[in-house]
Formats: structure tokens, sequence, C-alpha cells
């Protein structure tokens, strides 16, 4: 074999391992763009992650993905906020599919609704199993939901911040995140530092002083 035959050999496997890589940042991208959209709740952005036929087996609802949007996302709105985290994606290509396991972690911040403005931290744990399909873009055409632990604690709303500060978390399409570069352009209120430690002993001393 020439030189000449070597080098196009080593460009032809350079652009496959090229394009490997290139489907498995956009499917990783899908999953990232996935846990913005459920905790904003931004129903668009969340049905970009499916395809229109796609499904989601997710224990509490399960059938059309993009129907699953639309009972989900109002669901995520009527409590205080939620944050998903998506990590340790797996992902095993064939051809314009792709088999994908990735761990995720939610934390819902839920209302008490009793008067007392304590919030139930429901905490739970678990993995997406999923099924991509690439048809021009790469979106999720099956999810299975496995949970594998969970817990809730009732905590006080553990901050002082009023509900619409720039730096407490809002809803599409009111959080700062919508503000992309023109973050640049918010203006800063000069803020030289608090308390935290003490704030946070004084939510939680006992009122008798033992």
């Amino acid at each position: 074999m020439t030189f000449a035959e070597n080098s196009a050999e080593y460009r032809d496997q350079l652009e496959l391992r090229i394009a490997a890589l290139e489907d498995k940042e956009a499917i990783r991208d899908v999953l990232y763009r996935y846990a913005r959209a459920a905790d904003r709740c931004d129903i668009d952005l969340f049905k970009s992650c499916y395809h229109p036929d796609g499904t989601d087996i997710h224990w509490f609802y399960n059938g059309n993905a993009h129907d699953f949007a639309d009972y989900v996302v109002p669901l995520l709105a009527q409590i205080a906020n939620s944050q998903h985290s998506i990590t340790n994606p797996l992902i095993d290509l064939d051809g314009n599919r792709a088999f994908v396991e990735s761990q995720w972690y939610v934390l819902h911040h839920i209302p008490m609704n009793d008067g007392s403005g304590r919030f139930i931290d429901q905490q739970l744990e678990g993995r997406y199993v999923d099924v991509f399909e690439k048809r021009g873009a790469w979106r999720i055409l099956h999810r299975q939901t496995v949970v594998e632990a969970g817990r809730e604690v009732v905590v006080p709303q553990g901050s002082d911040l009023p509900p619409e500060h720039i730096s407490v978390g809002q809803r599409a399409p009111h959080d700062v995140v919508y503000q992309g570069i023109g973050l640049l352009d918010v203006p800063i209120i000069p803020m030289q530092g608090a308390d935290l430690w003490g704030a946070a002993r004084a939510r939680h001393a006992d009122p008798t002083g033992k």
C-alpha cells in the first residue's frame, strides 16, 4: 500500500471518528436541553428533545412524548422550582440510531400550602434509558425512565431573597438564562456580602433557646 493510499485510509477513519464525536455531542446536548426545559417549564424546548412520534415511559405517564410534555410542564409549573441534573451518559451509536443510558437526579421544591411557609424537598434519582434517532437532527425516539431511589424532607424557604430576584430561578421566559449574551447589559445591584451562616442558624434555632 502506497503512502497516498495510507493517507486516504487515515483520512477516512478520521472523518468517521469525527462524525461519531459530533453525533455523541449532539445527543448529550439533547439530554442537557431536556433538563433546562423541565426546570424552566419551557414546553417548546421540552418538545424539541423528542421526535413528534416519540414515546416516553415515565412511570406516572406513559405514551406519546409530546403529549407527555403537555401534561408534565404545567404540572412542574405548579411548584416553586425544580432542578434536574443529568450525568454519566453512555452512548452506543448504531447507524442513525443510538442507545443511550444516563443518570438523573431531580429536586422538586414543593410548597406545603398550609400557611407555614415550609416546603417539601422531594429528591429522586434514577436513569434514563433512551433510543435516539437521527432525522436530520438527533432526538429521543423512546425513553424508559428507571427510578433508583427517593426521599423527602420538609424544609423552610431557605432564602431571604424576594421570589422575583434575578438570583432566584424563574420559569421561561423570565429566567436569567434567556438573557443569553445580553446578560452583559443587565444592571448589577451592588452587594457587599451577607452573613449566610448566621441567617441559616437563625432559621433553625430552637425557639425555646435550649
